[in-house]
Order: C-alpha cells, then sequence, then structure tokens
C-alpha cells in the first residue's frame, strides 16, 4: 500500500506529462496486485482524483488502475461516467475513453455507445 501512495504522489507532482504518465502506468499495474479486501473507500477517492489530470494518457492509465479494484471502485463510477463523452471525443489511437470504459465494464456497469463527434445537424 505504501507503493501505492508514492506513486500517486508521482503522479501528482512530478514534472513532465511523460513522466506522469510513466507513474499513472505503474499505479495501473500496481492496482492489478491488490486484494479487494485492501480496497478502501480512501483509496479509491485518491484514485478516482487522479482523472482530474489534464493530461489525457495519465486519465487513461488511472481508470485502468480503477478498473482493476473491479466492484471495490464503483464509487468512481460517476466521474468515469462524466468524463466519457467528452474522451470519445479525443483522437488518437489509444485514448482514455478505452481506459474509462474497461473500468466501467470490470465495475459491473454497462458503457453508453460512443457519441458522435464533431458531427453537426445539416
Amino acid at each position: 500500500m505504501k507503493q501505492i501512495k508514492e506513486t500517486m504522489a508521482k503522479v501528482r507532482t512530478v514534472k513532465t506529462v511523460d513522466a506522469r504518465t510513466e507513474a499513472a502506468e505503474h499505479l495501473a499495474s500496481l492496482t492489478q496486485k491488490i486484494g479487494s479486501k485492501e480496497v478502501t473507500e480512501a483509496l479509491v477517492t485518491d484514485i478516482t482524483s487522479l482523472l482530474d489530470s489534464s493530461d489525457d494518457s495519465v486519465r487513461y492509465w488511472v481508470a485502468m488502475a480503477l478498473g482493476n479494484l473491479g466492484p471495490a471502485a464503483k464509487s468512481a463510477v460517476p466521474k468515469l461516467e462524466e468524463l466519457l463523452p467528452k474522451a470519445d471525443c479525443i483522437s488518437g489511437a489509444i485514448t482514455s475513453a478505452s481506459g474509462i470504459r474497461y473500468a466501467l465494464i470490470k465495475m459491473g456497469i454497462k458503457p453508453p455507445s460512443p457519441p458522435k463527434c464533431g458531427q453537426t445537424a445539416g
């Protein structure tokens, strides 16, 4: 648990996007090894707060970390659902949308269909 807290601190404080993304990826790796009995509401809240990052790559890995916690992290669902429509419209090979969808599915929530981005009514 100490390593998870230290890694979350790095996600918040390191200077470059690449370093924050690397820390968030490490956090996702660490959460794969955590037992559901170790998942506290405080831990879920702390990890969920990392979704406020302005870096989509960080949000991707934070969402993956939450997904790794499964149903024990269900309190993160409202934040994930709030971020998903905007994330769905980010262009790129891998965006936070796929991480958010993974997390919702792992928590037992069916994600909505992706919106039609950039299309205007004619």
